[in-house]
């Protein structure tokens, strides 16, 4: 009887926390993103190691760097969109994963036979995320045609875990490869191997993923799509808004991050990577905490508790007195950030139909990353002007004005917080 009752808690455990990889399809897809997203960490780490070397130990370059890999989620989204809405989803995300494939590879032949200069960097960069521009609506727009709707936030926050664990791995991979005489270059090569394989398992999606593009209509009226439904429906908007503050005054100092590990807590480069691994770590803590999540009170009120905690977990990083408090505080980012966004997303992508589902999903990658891009060379410029610290102390306390703001003067925020997903809409 003892053996009974502990498989039926097994089951209820699993039906909690992993329920959507019981659906083979979102299994596929993802093994293929946790892939993926390790070599997109490596990349990330790597890159942004080899900038602040390079350039004599600059934050602006980093921030370039970050900004270029960034800055195509302004530009192309509204047509990636469309495409999102248009094509096969599968095809779009495959395409993505390979153009990856030939950035990395370039990189890494440069990195070991020539010598590497910033415009390299800050091109290959800028081609990378033009392919992720165009893959990230389709990704986005696919993952609730592999669920069920009843589980469509376990989707998402275990798509957040394959994200955060990638980040671990990627950032301690990279981390170590710093210190042989391979170098970060070697993270080039691993990172064309994890795309070749991402790309191999998106083609054993059977699940056909599409939109509706209304028929006869215009490019403009095409286009503006998610911006009128967004607008017709408020809570979709405000959201949108609300990530978009969350995401450039918590979540855009990479650029930051290694002048604040070699200069404010006197350690080499090699502490970067660790700061970007505990934040995964925390990050994986954190969503798997939110895939068991059901009731809708709950997720309004735990993504007002996650807010909170993205702040303090900067505000951390950037009084503290040693590189160790400074972990500390990069794993609290990764604990609330990361759950913060799966718990937006998730709202969104619940909402949403799914004809128009991938030009929602532009204007959410619009929302975070385009601010993630411009918040990030921002703080690396003022970082060589006014140091780190400075800079990772005034972002965050902006947040937790905005919060309480929101919660002060907005009654639909206000009954998000307090009451849940539910009121939120309603309200």
């Amino acid at each position: 009887m003892k053996t009974n009752n502990n498989s039926k808690n097994s089951l209820s455990l699993w039906n909690r926390y992993l329920a959507a990889l019981s659906y083979p399809d979102y299994r596929r897809f993802w093994y293929s993103a946790s892939i993926a997203g390790a070599g997109v960490w490596g990349l990330i780490v790597a890159r942004g190691a080899l900038a602040y070397q390079i350039s004599d130990n600059s934050s602006s370059a980093v921030g370039l760097t970050t900004f270029a890999a960034l800055i195509p989620f302004v530009i192309v989204p509204p047509f990636s969109g469309i495409l999102a809405d248009k094509m096969d989803r599968r095809l779009l995300v495959g395409f993505g994963h390979a153009s990856n494939i030939i950035f990395a590879l370039i990189l890494a032949i440069i990195y070991f036979f020539y010598t590497t200069q910033m415009w390299h960097l800050v091109l290959l960069s800028l081609l990378s995320g033009i392919a992720r521009g165009f893959q990230l609506p389709a990704q986005i727009a696919l993952v609730p045609n592999l669920v069920g709707k009843e589980d469509l936030l376990n989707a998402i926050a275990l798509n957040n875990v394959s994200l955060q664990g990638s980040r671990l791995l990627g950032s301690i991979v990279v981390g170590g490869l710093m210190l042989t005489t391979w170098g970060v270059g070697a993270a080039f090569v691993i990172a064309v191997v994890m795309y070749t394989l991402a790309v191999l398992l998106v083609f054993t999606i059977k699940t056909e993923s599409k939109g509706k593009i209304q028929k006869g209509a215009s490019l403009w009226t095409t286009i503006s799509a998610g911006l009128v439904y967004s607008y017709k429906n408020p809570s979709v908007g405000l959201m949108l808004i609300f990530i978009g503050f969350h995401c450039s005054l918590t979540m855009a100092f990479e650029s930051v991050f290694p002048s604040h590990v070699t200069n404010h807590f006197n350690v080499g480069i090699e502490a970067f990577a660790n700061l970007i691994s505990l934040f995964g770590a925390g990050a994986i803590i954190g969503v798997i905490t939110v895939a068991g999540i059901r009731d809708n009170i709950t997720k309004g009120r735990y993504l007002f508790v996650t807010g909170i905690g993205s702040s303090i977990g900067v505000l951390i990083l950037a009084s503290a007195p040693t590189i160790y408090f400074g972990l500390l505080g990069a794993f609290i980012m990764g604990l609330t950030q990361a759950p913060f966004m799966s718990l937006s997303t998730a709202y969104i992508q619940s909402v949403v139909p799914d004809e128009i589902r991938g030009r929602i999903g532009s204007l959410f990658t619009i929302s975070a990353l385009s601010l993630m891009a411009i918040a990030n060379l921002s703080y690396g410029t003022l970082a060589d002007s006014f140091g780190s610290q400075v800079v990772l102390l005034i972002p965050p306390l902006i947040f937790l004005v905005v919060i309480l703001l929101f919660l002060v003067g907005l009654k639909s925020m206000r009954a998000l917080f307090l009451s849940g997903f539910d009121a939120f809409e309603k309200a």
